[in-house]
């Protein structure tokens, strides 16, 4: 089998894996944003000691946190997803190999980067929690 035949689905394949990861962590970026913001504004209004049952420290950790966490997670596999699939084509010209790795590495920096983004900012809204909760 030629490689141009054996490779042909690769860029269909990783333009899903891409498409999904983006379209998921958008979702959750939205969700995160506005739940933090309810803690937030939660804080503001009743300080450390509200009459909910759940009170804004509870909130952010059984939801925000959680949800972080788990977007960071998955972004890391769809990076590792993405960055491994050279291995498994069975591609024999050297050329070829590295336009497909180039290509999987190129992809795979959108992924990671909005990686890096939410460990980031799951670490800001911590921080910022714990100074406006004292």
């Amino acid at each position: 089998m030629s490689a141009n035949k054996s490779s042909l689905g690769l860029p269909m394949m990783l333009l899903v894996a891409l498409w999904g990861a983006v379209n998921t962590t958008l979702k959750f970026f939205e969700i995160i944003n506005k739940r933090r913001d309810q803690v937030f504004e939660m804080l503001d209004r009743c300080g450390a000691n509200c009459p909910e049952i759940l009170g804004p420290i509870e909130i952010y950790i059984t939801n925000c946190l959680m949800m972080t966490i788990g977007v960071c997670i998955f972004l890391a596999i769809i990076v590792y997803f993405v960055l491994t699939v050279p291995r498994y084509l069975e591609i024999t010209e050297e050329s070829e190999i590295k336009r497909i790795q180039f290509a999987c590495r190129s992809i795979a920096f959108l992924p990671a980067f909005a990686l890096i983004g939410f460990l980031m900012g799951g670490v800001f809204d911590v921080t910022m929690l714990l100074l406006h909760y004292k």
